[in-house]
């Protein structure tokens, strides 16, 4: 498969406190060999501390442990937990991953998708990983072709 994730977000909370305010723009790409690219979207506010843009290059990877048919073939209205996990860097070549589980009507995850990449522009000064609940929209057909997409403008 490959894949590609764009994240970008900032937030804080009052200290010892539970409020805070943050904002998050996900865009996540998938392509299953010799299949047809997909992207999707969803905006989250939940537990961001820190700021982060986090844009990866698309990625070979393959998925292991799986049944006859593939759950990631259509993530249009799926119930998804999201972590993004990296470590600081600014600009170009930092590192991070994705974790994205599909989660159960009765919200218990379920399969899981992660890769790993140490090409990623954008900066990432969040304090620890990023991690959001989220129901992902199918981007328009126009936005699908991941290698030919770029967020982050250098």
């Amino acid at each position: 498969m490959q894949g590609k994730f764009v994240y970008g977000g900032e937030g804080a909370k009052v200290p010892g406190t539970d409020f805070g305010i943050s904002f998050g723009l996900f865009k996540f790409f998938l392509c299953p060999t010799g299949g047809t690219w997909r992207g999707y979207t969803t905006a989250s506010n939940e537990g961001l501390l820190g700021a982060a843009i986090v844009e990866s290059p698309v990625v070979d990877f393959v998925m292991t442990d799986l049944e006859d048919e593939f759950p990631f073939d259509n993530l249009h209205a799926a119930a998804v937990e999201v972590t993004i996990d990296g470590s600081p860097f600014a600009i170009s070549g930092g590192t991070a991953s994705i974790v994205l589980k599909r989660r159960n009507n009765d919200g218990t995850p379920d399969d899981e998708l992660t890769f790993f990449s140490d090409e990623c522009k954008g900066f990432y000064a969040a304090f620890g990983p990023i991690h959001f609940r989220a129901t992902l929209l199918e981007l328009p057909g126009t936005e699908w072709h991941a290698p030919n997409l770029s967020y982050v403008p250098w």
